[in-house]
């Protein structure tokens, strides 16, 4: 009877600690992420050619056909929507683009959320997964454990984790990366390259910053940018869509 108890003790100690650790994270992450801007927020809102939806995920539906679906992981503790202004681009371009909101705004915490957006919207042939920063990363994971369910994978001033090695694997690449005097601003962006297949694509951004890929303002330790946020997000836009328009049938 006293090991039941002891036990029982102990069960419920643990219990407490995990619901504090949750608790903690959760209130970290809401106090440390870093929220979207004027852009981003404009960016939001839904135009004639773009509709704009936040329900389960944020969704930028173009108003005419479809012809093929973007999913896009956030950088870690960057709010969503912060990037809506490169996304809706994208989307007026016939692009459906889903933003997957992530546990406590770590994209690390749901590697697989693209499982979740591709089985929504069975009528949609053609899927890229997109993520930056963190998100890039996650991505990656994701790319690498289910090789059959996205048809290309772009990353914005991110690379995988040495876990998630796509060297051998037959997916059309994009990474798109900022630069300073022709140096890659994210640490270790060079040393990370063979992780990625031999036929990868790298498109370098001279001046532009890692938070202007998005829009949620300086992000500690990061670049002076040297381009504006609108130039940068324009610059993304045409290489994306450049790359997109030799990877989607009929785009």
């Amino acid at each position: 009877m006293k090991f039941k108890k002891a036990l029982k003790i102990v069960s419920i100690i643990l219990a407490a600690l995990i619901l504090a650790g949750v608790l903690g994270l959760f209130i970290w992450s809401r106090t440390s992420t870093y929220p979207a801007r004027s852009t981003a927020l404009d960016a939001m809102q839904s135009t004639e050619n773009v509709s704009v939806s936040q329900e389960t995920f944020i969704q930028f539906v173009p108003a005419e056909e479809i012809i093929a679906g973007l999913i896009f992981y956030p950088g870690g503790l960057v709010e969503p929507s912060a990037y809506s202004p490169v996304l809706q681009n994208l989307a007026a371009e016939g692009i459906l683009v889903v933003i997957a909101p992530m546990p406590f705004n770590l994209a690390i915490f749901d590697t697989n959320a693209a499982q979740e957006v591709i089985d929504s919207h069975p009528s949609i042939d053609d899927w890229i997964l997109a993520g930056h920063s963190l998100g890039g990363a996650a991505a990656a994971i994701f790319a690498d454990s289910h090789p059959d369910e996205i048809d290309a994978l772009i990353f914005w001033d991110s690379y995988p984790p040495n876990s998630a090695s796509l060297a051998d694997e037959r997916l059309p690449v994009l990474s798109i990366f900022g630069t300073t005097n022709g140096i890659p601003n994210t640490e270790n962006f060079d040393e990370k390259r063979f992780l990625l297949p031999n036929d990868a694509v790298f498109e370098s951004i001279e001046g532009a910053s890692h938070a202007q890929f998005g829009d949620y303002g300086p992000q500690k330790d990061d670049v002076i940018p040297s381009i504006s946020l609108d130039t940068q997000h324009g610059r993304v836009t045409e290489i994306m869509l450049n790359f997109l328009s030799n990877q989607i049938e009929g785009y």
